[in-house]
């Protein structure tokens, strides 16, 4: 097989994720204090979406699918976001972090 034959059978990005499945997102806000606010889900959130969980908003309120699941943790000092990153990647099996 030629090589462009490999690369043409080689999954992209967004088609290896549907097929593992599992990966979530965690966003994370940096609070005027040095502190942070992580919202996770099962599928990507809009800042909208995020600030909105954060503010105590329904998910549905906001537009977010029954089938998502999220969370949050407010308040977490940033010398233990290496512990809470290695904490979400357990739980969903691989996750995005994003920082807002």
């Amino acid at each position: 097989m030629a090589n462009e034959e490999l690369l043409d059978k080689v999954m992209s990005e967004d088609e290896l994720e549907l097929v593992a499945g599992g990966a979530g997102y965690a966003y994370f806000l940096k609070r005027p204090d040095g502190k942070y606010d992580i919202v996770s889900a099962t599928d990507k959130l809009t800042p909208a979406q995020v600030k909105g969980i954060l503010a105590g908003e329904p998910p549905a309120r906001l537009g977010i699918a029954k089938s998502i699941r999220t969370n949050f943790n407010v308040g977490i000092d940033a010398n233990r976001l290496d512990a809470v990153r290695q904490r979400l990647n357990k739980l969903y099996n691989g996750c995005t972090f994003q920082y807002m």
